[in-house]
């Protein structure tokens, strides 16, 4: 088995961009495919704070992705 290398990071003209920046914006944009499949089927009125509970899911998702090294 082959030991885990560390993300590197991201050179953007010439700024250094730390990879979890990469995984905040994967993690943002997993969670806007969610919203809106979420809004499509009308599970919205299914939670009480709407934005706490897509708060929440944005966590678990970067969460996930940062133990997982997608």
């Amino acid at each position: 088995m082959k030991p885990m290398r560390a993300p590197r990071d991201i050179d953007l003209g010439g700024v250094l961009v730390d990879p979890f920046v990469r995984y905040l914006l994967l993690a943002l944009v997993i969670l806007l495919a969610i919203r809106f499949f979420v809004g499509r089927l009308g599970l919205r009125s299914m939670f009480a704070n709407p934005p706490l509970a897509e708060a929440a899911l944005y966590v678990c998702i970067l969460v996930s992705l940062v133990a997982f090294w997608l």
